[in-house]
This record gives C-alpha cells, structure tokens and sequence, in this order.
C-alpha cells in the first residue's frame, strides 16, 4: 500500500485504490483489476478500521466505471465524474521505494542516526527495540516510532531528527510524518513490516459442539491448585536434630501399634516372600512390598462403669507400602497395582491403605520397623559375577536429623 496524490492522474485501471474520507473508507477498483487485488484492499480496509477507526467508519466498493456520485464527492468534492479519463500510466516494473530504518542516539553533545541493517531488505518487528527510538524513511511516508521504555530525551531528539529528516530530501507534497508509539502502531505503519498481522489462528477441524462446550470451572480450578507450588519450606530455618533419647522415644512410638510384618519381592513378574534373612537389605534395581498390621488403639473417652464390660474385639487396619529402587522400572509398580494389591483389597476391604515410595524417601514410620538396620545396595537381588573372587564393598552410613532415619547406602569403592 503506497500514498498517491488525491487526483485523476493517480487512478490506473489495472489496480486498486483505497480513499480514506474519515466517517468512510472507499475502495476503488479498475476494470482491469484482479479480484484478489480488490480482496486484499478489502481486507486492508477492515484492518485499517477496526485498529485506527475502532469500527466506527464505513466501508464501500465500487469498481469503474460504476461508481456512485458519493466516491467522486469525497474524491473531487463534486457528484459529476471529472472529464479526464483514466489511464494506464504506472509502469509494470513500478517497485516502491527502498524503505530506510534508523535508529535515534544521543552522543557526547551531539545526535546520530545510524542505519539499521534490514535482511534481505525485509524489515520485520524484532528489529525495534522498547528502549530505543526509530525512524522508518519510505520516501513517500516517514514514521517515528517510539518504544515504551525509551527515555524523554531520546524520544524529543527523534522528533528533532525527524523533521530535519523530513526536509533534508527532495519528497512529494502529500508526504506526512506519522508519530508511532509501541503497541499503539497504526495499520499503515505495520504495512511496512513483514508478518505483523495479528490474525487469530482458527482450526476449522473442530465441530460445532466442541467449539460450545462450556469448559467445567471445576477442572480448571483444579488444575490451577496443581500448578501451585509451596517454596516456604525451602526458606524455613533447618529443624534442630534429635537426641538420641528422642530418637529412642519416636522408634518406641512408631513400633508401640505394630503386630506383624510380612514382606515380598518381586521376582521377574511375581511378588515372592522374602527370606527373613534379607530382611532390611534393599537393592537399587528391585522393588519390594510390605504388609504391616497395626492395632487401633481406641480413645480414652469411655466412663469408669463400663471398666467392668467384657473387653471388645480390638481393632486393626494395615499399610501395604511399596518401596522402588532407584534404578527399578515402572513395571514393578504395574504388576503390584494388578496383581498383589487386589489380592489383598479382596481380604482387608476397607482396612487397607497403600503407600508408595521410592528410594530414600521413606518416611519415619516405615524406617522405624527395620531398627536402624536399612541397607540398600547397588545392582539387583540375587544377581552374582564370578569374577574370580570376592570384591570390597564400600558403604556409607547416613542419619538425617535422627537416627530413626538411619540408613547404610552402597557407594564407589576406587
């Protein structure tokens, strides 16, 4: 889109002309003109409207040599066509002019206006800057642009610059200097830049129902609440450690409740007992289950005369806690959810509560069933190397804040 002089002389019946005469915006369109050129100045018109007019302007097409008394009232300020006639007179190799960018500096007591290198003489958005002040040159229009983070200084030498630019060079009367502010651009400046369209991307894959599906608040919420992360406890002063009367204590509590447990491993793709001698040694390529029975005990809240009442069956509810290697697969948590963990629902029903956790991040009522006795090692269960002889292990012993936490983990041996 290029400015032309409002004049019989401008119109050529192989192209298309847009006139802007405020409360409306004609398109002119020569009996030559292509229909996807007519197509393209409509859609430039809508822009046009919609971002510098907020949709208040109206919008007509005419073509010659039908065209309406009120196009030649705006164009010539009379209802009768002019008696010049229209002819062919831009040339077929017409190219615009090479559009210039420069860019505004205040030097040492004096002002510069260097020249930004366009690629391929294709000027795109990214070249501007927020905190710099440019002047886009085409000859036939001068555009300052200024960005929102650019300081008053800068944006008054452009100003300056611009104008001193404006009568530097030869130009055409109907030139004018368009001011520009970042985000605030207007449709003719952004005509200049390759790509900066704010076309709104639609797929026309979707049916009609999907596109009036109201989405459910619910989920969206939900998953709002997801994505929310507590930082505080990494800012939060680091818990004093237990004594080891503490410690002591907090195993005595945690164990108090116990009855029994009964541990498993998973063997290729069934859960075996395990040995009561590998009772506490984990390995890191292995996962293992175990089936831990605590008694409810019941609140003290009764009255002094049912003390003598036949005491009632007590109460129970078990914990099944899988415990995964660092190096164990997925797949052993697959079997357990499909093979032993219904097995069990089946006899405990509602009594049951299942707990996962991975290496390392066991919690103190699991580590206090072992004694301080956890040991995990490197490799997998069972697995042996004959490599001529018995090689050293090293193992280092690690208790976090209390030694309820205490464990023996398998490290390089060099």
């Amino acid at each position: 889109m290029e400015p032309v002089p409002v004049a019989m002389e401008s119109l050529d019946p192989r192209y298309c002309f847009l006139l802007d005469a405020g409360d409306t915006l004609w398109i002119w369109s020569g009996w030559k003109a292509r229909i996807t050129v007519a197509n393209k100045a409509r859609l430039f018109a809508e822009r046009l409207n919609k971002r510098d007019r907020k949709g208040v302007a109206a919008i007509e097409t005419c073509r010659d040599p039908k065209v309406p008394e009120e196009f030649w009232m705006a164009f010539c300020g009379s209802p009768n066509r002019p008696d010049e006639a229209i002819v062919e007179h831009v040339p077929e190799n017409f190219v615009p002019e090479r559009k210039r960018l420069y860019q505004v500096n205040i030097g040492m007591g004096f002002l510069e206006l260097p020249q930004v290198d366009l690629p391929k003489g294709v000027a795109k958005q990214e070249l501007l800057n927020t905190k710099c002040v440019y002047i886009l040159d085409c000859t036939s229009d001068i555009f300052l642009w200024m960005g929102k983070k650019a300081n008053r200084l800068l944006k008054m030498a452009g100003q300056k610059m611009v104008t001193e630019l404006h009568e530097m060079i030869e130009r055409p009367d109907y030139v004018q200097v368009s001011r520009e502010t970042e985000d605030e651009e207007s449709m003719m400046f952004r005509s200049k830049f390759a790509g900066w369209d704010d076309i709104v991307p639609v797929d026309f894959t979707r049916t009609s129902e999907s596109v009036s599906r109201v989405p459910d608040l619910k989920v969206l919420v939900k998953r709002d609440n997801m994505m929310r992360t507590d930082l505080t406890a990494l800012f939060l002063d680091r818990q004093p450690a237990m004594s080891p009367e503490e410690s002591e204590e907090l195993l005595n509590d945690c164990n108090e409740d116990l009855e029994f447990i009964e541990s498993f491993v998973l063997e290729g793709k069934k859960f075996v007992r395990l040995p009561d001698g590998e009772f506490g040694s984990f390995y890191t390529m292995d996962c293992y289950v175990f089936l831990c029975r605590y008694a409810v005990i019941p609140d003290e809240s009764e009255d002094e005369s049912d003390a003598g009442d036949v005491e009632s069956q007590q109460d129970f509810k078990c914990v099944l806690y899988f415990w995964q290697g660092r190096d164990a697969s997925n797949m052993g948590w697959l079997h357990f959810t499909f093979q032993l963990q219904p097995t069990f629902e089946k006899i405990f029903k509602d009594k049951l509560e299942v707990v996962r956790m991975h290496q390392q991040q066991e919690n103190h009522k699991f580590l206090s069933h072992f004694h301080r006795k956890f040991v995990i090692r490197r490799g997998r269960r069972g697995l042996t190397r004959n490599l001529g002889g018995k090689w050293p292990e090293l193992f280092q012993m690690r208790a976090n804040g209390s030694s309820v936490c205490t464990r023996t983990i398998q490290i390089d041996c060099r």
